[in-house]
């Protein structure tokens, strides 16, 4: 079984995406297949995730970063080397894995979160109806492409050098007519939520921007990096870079305080993988504490007050 895994070792995720591809691989038993790592560089690369297979064949191949270029390449790659999987992360993948699953005739999915091969088929499982259910499907037609769901999974570690990686020499790559030109500019840095151990996740009943910057002088003192649901963002309480669920990030701290969160399904998703969850509400019946391992029904400000004045 041959699978080609594609990533972007320029991209500012690179690690954490090749982290969420590698719990993929565990989850569906596929750490013994045949792996090869396709990369988009600008050079040559220095260091790279250790993913759970061997990893028999590195190959990168430096191309604009336009969808056009990339999917003319990874045709000509996908018929050089023929795997019957390919790989993807993130949105940009998805795109990629269904546009060339319609090209070649193949099948495609997206937010993958298990793979099983059965002969000349692969079942896959991912989320539907905004998490509420599970569903299988298989993929008859081959190559299968499949972009992963994102998880909560922290990056992966590098692997030890000596790099050795092949080059890819692409017959032609489509100029982008279109694109008359374009600058990169480094984002600030994101808030590392996806490495805490420890979160506090606070809900509209937060209440104003004053009391999300009182919180955030408490999340310091308690150790956890402060996060939010989608009101408190949209609000403009808080940095969008700390907005969790659906939309956000995917977390798997230690433990992580819900503090005046209603427990919406795009948000659980955010927190779902949390080792432990502590929530904290003033409505007994909020949907937050059916996802909870504690419950504390009360003020989050007096109960977060308190829980600070202890650490």
């Amino acid at each position: 079984m041959n699978i080609a895994i594609v990533l972007d070792a320029d991209a500012p995720g690179f690690y954490a995406r090749a982290g969420q591809i590698n719990h993929f691989l565990q989850s569906s038993e596929l750490t013994t297949s045949n792996l090869e790592l396709w990369l988009f560089s600008r050079a040559a690369p220095e260091s790279l995730p250790q993913l759970c297979g061997l990893v028999a064949q590195i190959r990168w191949v430096t191309v604009p970063r336009l969808a056009e270029a990339r999917l003319a390449v990874l045709q000509q790659m996908q018929q050089a080397f023929a795997p019957r999987l390919l790989l993807f992360a993130d949105d940009e993948g998805a795109e990629l894995a269904t546009r060339l699953a319609c090209r070649s005739g193949g099948s495609a999915c997206s937010a993958v979160e298990q793979a099983q091969i059965r002969g000349a088929a692969c079942r896959v499982t991912k989320a539907v109806y905004g998490n509420h259910l599970s569903a299988e499907l298989t993929m008859v037609r081959e190559p299968w492409y499949l972009s992963v769901a994102r998880s909560g999974i922290a990056n992966v570690d590098r692997l030890p050098g000596p790099i050795e990686a092949e080059r890819f020499e692409p017959v032609a790559i489509p100029v982008g007519e279109w694109v008359l030109a374009s600058s990169c500019e480094p984002l600030p840095e994101a808030a590392p939520l996806h490495q805490a151990r420890y979160v506090l996740a606070i809900g509209e009943g937060v209440g104003s921007a004053q009391n999300v910057a009182h919180l955030q002088q408490l999340a310091i003192r308690m150790g956890a990096e402060l996060a939010a649901s989608r009101p408190v963002v949209m609000n403009a309480w808080c940095e969008m870079d700390r907005l969790l669920g659906m939309s956000g990030a995917i977390i798997a701290p230690e433990v992580c305080l819900a503090a005046g969160v209603s427990g919406a399904p795009a948000f659980a998703i955010g927190i779902g993988q949390s080792k432990l969850i502590v929530a904290i509400n003033q409505d007994p019946q909020a949907a937050i504490f059916a996802q909870a391992d504690v419950g504390i029904v009360g003020d989050m400000h007096e109960v977060l007050q308190a829980l600070a004045s202890v650490c």
